[in-house]
C-alpha cells in the first residue's frame, strides 16, 4: 500500500470511535470544532511525505520488507538509522510550525514499538513465548498501511505509596481482568495520551517496574482506536479560531486524552506482555529512553521558534543592539544548542541491544532534563524582550475596525521600516508562545512529557559510570586499597 494522503488519513478516522469532550460524545472527530484543527495539524505529516521537496527527510525504505515507509517506522539498527529518525522528527516539526504533529508522525508509538522489539527478545528467550514475532508483525502492519500510532504508558496510579496489587481501586493501574483462550480482557485507564482521539492504533505498555504480585498489571498490547469498550476523554476545548490572534495554537493545537479501557478484549496476536512481571520495568525504562530522544529531536524546532520570535521582535522594537537584549538572546542560543548537542551525542554513542541501535541513555536523560528545566527561562527571556504590549495588544478585531485601525497603526508602530501590522503579528506570536491556554498545556507537557525532571535525575546517577572519577580521586589522593 502506498503512503497515505492527508485526505486518506482524515477519512481513516471516521470509524465509530468513542470520543468525549466537555461531557458530550463526539459523533465525528474530523468535523468537530475541538478536533478539526488538530487533525489538520497532524495531517501535515502526511502532506510532507507527499511533497517531493520534503519527502527525502521523512520517507525511506524498510530494510525488512523493502516497502516505502515513513521515517519513524524505520528499524534503527545503525547510527545512520538513528540519524534518519532524528531528521524525520526534526524536519516534520519544522514543517508543522515548530510543533510536531504527534501521532501522525508516529514518533511516540514507535518509541513504544522499539522498546518492545528489544525487550520481547529477552522474554521469548526466557519463557519460549512468541512476543517478538507478534511485535514485528504489528510493526509491518502499521508501516504497510501508513497508520498513525500513539503510545499509551502513564497510568492514573491512585495512591502512589502503594504497589499496583495493593491499590484499593485496582484499576488505577491498567490490568488484566480475564484470560481467554483467544486473548485477554483489560480494564483501567491511561492518562495524558497525546493525540489519542486522532490516531489509528495505540501501543499500551506498563508504566513502571512490577513485583511478583503484580502479574495482572504486567501487560502490553496493541489496540485500534475504535475497539469496543475503548473510551477517550479529550482535554477541554480551548482551541481558538483566529489565526491572526493565535498564529500558532489556532493552526497547530495538540490534544491529549484520558483513555478508558472498559473491559476491552485484546486478541492473542496483539498481546506482547502478559504477566511476565520482571520485564515490565525494562519496557518502561526502554520506552523512556527512546521517548526522551524523540523529545530532543522535536524540541529543537520549538527552541528555534522561540529564538526567532525573540530576534524579530527585538528588531521590530528597535532594541536589537541593546546589551541586555543580546544577553537574553545568548541565553536562548545556548538553550537551543544544548538540545541539538545532546540529540547528536545520543545517536553517535548508541547502545546496541538485540539487533537495535538505541540512543545513548545518559545523553537522552541529560538533554531532556536541560530542555525541560530551561524552558520556562526561555519563555521569560522572550517575554522580557517583547515587552508588556505582547500581553495587552489590541485584538485582531480591533485592528480590523476602520474607526480604530488608524490609531493603532500610528501608536503601535515600531522602528522605521517595519509596518505596524507586522509588529502586531509578531507580538501575537509572542503572546501565543508565552501566554496562551495552549502554552499552558505545552508547559506541563515540557516538564512532564518524556518523564518528570526527577525521573531524569534518577537515570543520570544510574546511567553514569562513576568508576573513572573515583579511581582518579583515589590516585591523586594516594588512597591505598
Amino acid at each position: 500500500m502506498a503512503l497515505k494522503t492527508p485526505k486518506q488519513y482524515i477519512e481513516s478516522l471516521k470509524d465509530g470511535r468513542e470520543v468525549w469532550v466537555e461531557g458530550k460524545r463526539v459523533s465525528d472527530v474530523t468535523t468537530h470544532h475541538r478536533f478539526k484543527a488538530a487533525i489538520g495539524h497532524m495531517a501535515l505529516a502526511y502532506e510532507m511525505a507527499q511533497d517531493p521537496q520534503h519527502a527525502p527527510h521523512c520517507v525511506t525504505t524498510c530494510p525488512e520488507t523493502g516497502e516505502t515507509i515513513t521515517g519513524c517506522y524505520r528499524v534503527p539498527q545503525t547510527i545512520d538509522d538513528l540519524k534518519f529518525r532524528r531528521e524525520t522528527i526534526y524536519q516534520t516539526s519544522r514543517y508543522a510550525g515548530g510543533y510536531i504533529p504527534f501521532g501522525a508522525v508516529k514518533e511516540i508509538g514507535t518509541d513504544a514499538l522499539f522498546a518492545l522489539r528489544m525487550v520481547c527478545t529477552d522474554i521469548d528467550k526466557k519463557y519460549g513465548t512468541k512476543y517478538l514475532e507478534r511485535v514485528v508483525a504489528f510493526h509491518h502492519h502499521c508501516q504497510k498501511n501508513d497508520l498513525s500510532l500513539a503510545g499509551a504508558v502513564t497510568d492514573p496510579k491512585g495512591d502512589r505509596s502503594l504497589r499496583p496489587f495493593e491499590q484499593p481501586h485496582p484499576e488505577t493501574y491498567l490490568r488484566i481482568v480475564e484470560k481467554r483462550k483467544d486473548g485477554i480482557v483489560v480494564k483501567g485507564a491511561k492518562c495524558h495520551i497525546t493525540s489519542a482521539p486522532m490516531v489509528n492504533e495505540m501501543l499500551v505498555l506498563p508504566t513502571r517496574a512490577m513485583g511478583k504480585e503484580d502479574g495482572d498489571w504486567s501487560v502490553a498490547f496493541a489496540v485500534p482506536a475504535n475497539a469496543p469498550g475503548l473510551k477517550m476523554i479529550a482535554n477541554p476545548d480551548h482551541t481558538p479560531d483566529d489565526a491572526f490572534e493565535y498564529p500558532l495554537s489556532a493552526l497547530h493545537p495538540v490534544i491529549h486524552a484520558m483513555v478508558i479501557f472498559d473491559n476491552v478484549f485484546i486478541p492473542n496476536e496483539r498481546i506482547f506482555l502478559c504477566g511476565e512481571t520482571e520485564f515490565a520495568g525494562a519496557l518502561a525504562v526502554s520506552f523512556a529512553s527512546w521517548h526522551r530522544f524523540t523529545g530532543l529531536c522535536y524540541k529543537g524546532p520549538v527552541a528555534e521558534l522561540l529564538l526567532g520570535a525573540a530576534m524579530l521582535i527585538a528588531d521590530y522594537n528597535g532594541v536589537a543592539r541593546a546589551s541586555h537584549i543580546k544577553d537574553k538572546l545568548r541565553e536562548m542560543i545556548m538553550y537551543l544548542e544544548s538540545i541539538r548537542t545532546y540529540s547528536m551525542m545520543a545517536l553517535y554513542e548508541p547502545q546496541y541491544r538485540n539487533g537495535l541501535a538505541m540512543p545513548n541513555e545518559l545523553s537522552c536523560n541529560l538533554g531532556k532534563y536541560l530542555f525541560a528545566n530551561g524552558f520556562h527561562q526561555n519563555l521569560r527571556c522572550l517575554q522580557e524582550i517583547a515587552g508588556g504590549i505582547a500581553a495587552t495588544c489590541p485584538s485582531s478585531m480591533d485592528y480590523q475596525t476602520p474607526e480604530l485601525k488608524p490609531y493603532i497603526d500610528d501608536y503601535l508602530v515600531g522602528r522605521k521600516g517595519i509596518s505596524t501590522e507586522n509588529r502586531i503579528r509578531m507580538l501575537k506570536l509572542v503572546r501565543d508562545l508565552t501566554g496562551s491556554a495552549e502554552l499552558g498545556i505545552h508547559m506541563y507537557g515540557t516538564v512532564h512529557g518524556e518523564g518528570t525532571l526527577e525521573a531524569q535525575r534518577m537515570m543520570m546517577l544510574r546511567g553514569f559510570d562513576t568508576d573513572p572519577a573515583v579511581t582518579l580521586a583515589k590516585t591523586v589522593a594516594a588512597v591505598k586499597g
